[in-house]
């Protein structure tokens, strides 16, 4: 006789799983950023490290991996990769922090500010348009996500 494997979700419907649906809508508005930014011949990684880079530097006279990885809540071994990407592409410029021996400065080229500036509209525009559906509910949306980003 043969035994019976069930599926043991409490949810009837994939559409009642609440982490399900944020990972389909996730899926679509990622989507959306991917091919945007595949024509900039960048990935989405790397567009927000470089945007972190920029955002920050416009407070900090140094910005660090470490502050990267914090803001961004990417891990530091994922930033480290993504940042040696960038530096290959001279969109980077790496130095050792005058503040820390054990830390790495991190700073946009002109051409890393240009492709970062090339490319934030286009990701603001997607998130405008993808987001715009929510109407007047978008406030109490984005204040949402930061109770659960824990911002």
């Amino acid at each position: 006789m043969e035994h019976e494997i069930q599926f043991l979700s409490k949810f009837e419907e994939d559409s009642k799983s609440i982490g399900f649906l944020f990972m389909r809508t996730y899926s679509t508005w990622h989507s959306q950023i991917k091919n945007c930014l595949k024509k900039q011949s960048i990935t989405h990684p790397q567009f927000i490290v470089m945007a972190t880079t920029a955002y920050l530097s416009q407070n900090f006279d140094e910005v660090t991996q470490i502050m990267i990885s914090k803001k961004t809540n990417i891990d530091v071994m994922t930033i480290s990769q993504i940042i040696n990407n960038l530096e290959e592409k001279r969109f980077i410029i790496k130095n050792n922090s005058l503040k820390d021996s054990r830390a790495r400065s991190i700073k946009l080229t002109a051409d890393g500010y240009a492709v970062t500036n090339k490319a934030l509209p286009l990701v603001e525009d997607i998130d405008q348009q993808f987001f715009s559906s929510l109407g007047e509910d978008m406030p109490s949306f984005h204040d949402m996500l930061l109770r659960l980003a824990k911002i």
